[in-house]
């Protein structure tokens, strides 16, 4: 028993000791411990999650700045971008419709169907509308359109005009010495006319004789030469020089057309005038 005392005090000294540290810890370290160790119970463990959730809002600040800045970046460079191609691709297009091809100046109508210099200023198409011969205007290539208008009519009252010529070609209107064509329009917005030509594409409505046409304005008058249109298919355009007969910035220009011989009677598909001008 002697022998067994130093044991017994050292232990229980020992246990003493430890208690006194536990206590010591759990009063004034436990706070320290949760926060660097990580692995603590109660206030160990709030401190943690307080420190984490921290850096956790931190980093999401950033997150959100980037992402922000990205968008707005994106977006503004898209807005730079719509009004630096649409506007510019506008201007070139209205650029080549306003050319009018064709070397006509500020007549727009673009290459006459005929061939002849210049653009088109009018073309007019005669289709069938039950055997009557209807107007449709293909082109209009004049500055001013406050007078446009293309018309057959006849020497008596309560004319048709007549369609004819359906199976043999395209077909047209039949003018002959019953009746003319009319093409009111304007001049107005031409400084100067350098030619001017008409052309009727068609054929002559004669079995064995060639035709022609001639027309008159309130400058004058002309006609192509006799037989220029042949009795046969498939159409031709017969064209003439009116450039003496027409007069730039007038606004009453009346062009008359009517047959002309040998045949004295046509079919007519289109007319088309044509100018050179500026």
């Amino acid at each position: 028993m002697r022998r067994l005392w130093p044991i017994v005090v050292v232990v229980v000294a020992a246990v003493a000791l430890g208690g006194c540290d536990r206590g010591l810890r759990r009063a004034g370290g436990g706070e320290d411990l949760g926060a660097n160790g990580g692995g603590g119970g109660g206030d160990g463990g709030g401190g943690a999650v307080v420190d984490f959730s921290s850096s956790v809002t931190d980093l999401g600040a950033p997150s959100a700045d980037l992402s922000s800045s990205t968008a707005r970046d994106m977006l503004s460079s898209a807005n730079d971008l719509a009004p630096a191609t649409t506007p510019d691709l506008a201007p070139a297009r209205a650029d080549l419709s306003s050319g009018g091809g064709g070397g006509g100046g500020p007549v727009t109508g673009g290459p006459c169907l005929s061939g002849a210099p210049g653009a088109t200023a009018l073309r007019v198409r005669w289709s069938n509308g039950g055997g009557t011969a209807t107007p449709v205007y293909e082109v209009f290539g004049l500055p001013d359109r406050s007078r446009q208008k293309a018309g057959a009519y006849g020497y008596q009252i309560g004319f048709t005009p007549s369609f004819v010529d359906p199976y043999l070609a395209q077909g047209g209107l039949q003018l002959d010495s019953s009746d003319f064509i009319d093409l009111e329009l304007s001049t107005v917005g031409l400084s100067s006319i350098r030619s001017a030509t008409l052309a009727l594409y068609g054929r002559s409505f004669n079995t064995t004789t060639s035709g022609s046409f001639t027309w008159q304005t309130f400058d004058g008058t002309g006609a192509t030469a006799t037989s220029s249109f042949p009795n046969s298919a498939p159409y031709t355009w017969s064209a003439g020089d009116m450039t003496t007969e027409l007069s730039p910035g007038d606004n009453r220009v009346l062009i008359r057309i009517k047959a002309g011989g040998a045949s004295g009677s046509l079919v007519v598909n289109r007319v088309e005038l044509c100018l050179d001008a500026s």
